[in-house]
């Protein structure tokens, strides 16, 4: 065990525990003394492991839900993780690769009326504070979408290229593109602030990304990728969203995007948990099918018949844990000669960025109506 890290926000608070290599861990909650006072403890032991930390001090989280992370050597082959809880909580932890980290994931109880209502009230804010776009005669144009906040997560980057095509064109590379120019549309023509996981060529962990969205409190997580398959005629355009599964292709995507094994895909599958990303399952799935439908019918007017992969489920590292609805989009297939060339043409980038930008806006329009009902 190499170190500890932590991010929260709002009832949200996610740890990650940095580690050499894979291993077995064990998950238990302490509520045996409440009634004498103690608060609840979350402890996690880690099997064949051994610290090599240089600081083992607590480390402070400043959350409301996790007052601090304590480690110890249990034992001669067992770290003990401790997290000193606030309250009672619910809580989630897996293990993803690249390098090997435990991520555990601890959530309040946040009723739906305060987060409305408080979503609400940020909305009107933040409304308040904009200016108001204009159409072509310079009149102002209303803003009806309902939607506060998008992060927009760019795949991959920095040392993880992702998958790449001929001519040695990389998905890292591609999707940034494609969120930079989705980020300005989304804010110039629909008012909406968008946060980009990340901006340049950068690594950033799986873990890490949904965190952000958790911590800017974000409407929407869409996360943006390129496919790839060893079948160089495999084409066409597909949207997922976080469940369990048993499609050998779907299995084996989220493999290659978490960086893992399909081992461990299967190893995932028991311990996703549904404390935060069910109560948005409904609204994931909505999501996933305004974009697929837009993302087909959208390119098909450039390019000719696009093949509708559909909408599917897996079980992606970078959904897991997320408080608002998130899709993953594989746009393409970077190992098929036609539409990598689409892919880094900037005409159809900007098509790609127009569908994908429908796909949100309808998908906006249609849940801030059923809000209204």
């Amino acid at each position: 065990m190499t170190g500890v890290r932590s991010t929260s926000s709002e009832g949200y608070a996610r740890i990650t525990v940095e580690l050499s290599q894979e291993t077995r861990f064990e998950v238990r909650r302490l509520v045996d003394n409440l009634g004498k006072g103690a608060s609840p403890r979350i402890y996690v032991d880690i099997f064949g492991a051994r610290l090599a930390l240089v600081s083992k001090r607590p480390t402070e989280v400043d959350e409301k839900l996790v007052r601090q992370v304590r480690i110890g050597q249990y034992s001669a082959e067992v770290v003990r993780v401790v997290l000193d809880l606030q309250s009672g909580t619910a809580h989630n932890a897996f293990m993803v690769a690249d390098p090997y980290r435990l991520i555990i994931d601890v959530a309040g109880e946040r009723t739906a009326e305060r987060s409305d209502n408080s979503r609400s009230r940020a909305n009107k804010e933040a409304a308040a504070r904009r200016p108001q776009p204009t159409n072509k005669l310079g009149a102002s144009a209303p803003i009806s979408n309902g939607l506060r906040k998008v992060v927009l997560d760019p795949g991959h980057g920095g040392k993880d290229p992702g998958a790449s095509g001929p001519g040695g064109i990389a998905e890292k590379d591609i999707v940034l593109s494609i969120a930079k120019k989705l980020a300005v549309k989304l804010k110039t023509e629909m008012g909406t602030d968008v946060v980009l996981t990340r901006k340049d060529d950068r690594f950033v962990a799986l873990e890490d990304r949904t965190a952000l969205a958790n911590r800017e409190d974000a409407d929407l997580f869409i996360s943006l990728h390129v496919n790839a398959s060893p079948n160089i005629d495999a084409r066409g355009i597909e949207t997922y969203y976080l469940d369990n599964t048993t499609d050998e292709a779907a299995i084996r995507l989220a493999a290659r995007e978490n960086a893992t094994s399909r081992k461990n895909i299967s190893d995932l599958q028991f311990i996703l948990s549904d404390m935060m990303q069910n109560m948005k399952l409904e609204d994931s799935i909505t999501l996933a099918h305004r974009l697929q439908t837009s993302l087909v019918s959208g390119m098909s007017k450039f390019m000719g018949e696009v093949k509708d992969l559909g909408v599917k489920k897996a079980l992606f590292h970078v959904l897991v844990g997320a408080r608002m609805p998130s899709i993953l989009v594989e746009m393409f297939f970077i190992t098929n000669q036609t539409e990598s060339r689409v892919m880094v043409d900037a005409s159809y980038q900007e098509a790609m960025v127009n569908a994908l930008f429908e796909g949100i806006q309808k998908y906006a329009q249609s849940n801030l109506m059923a809000k209204t009902l």
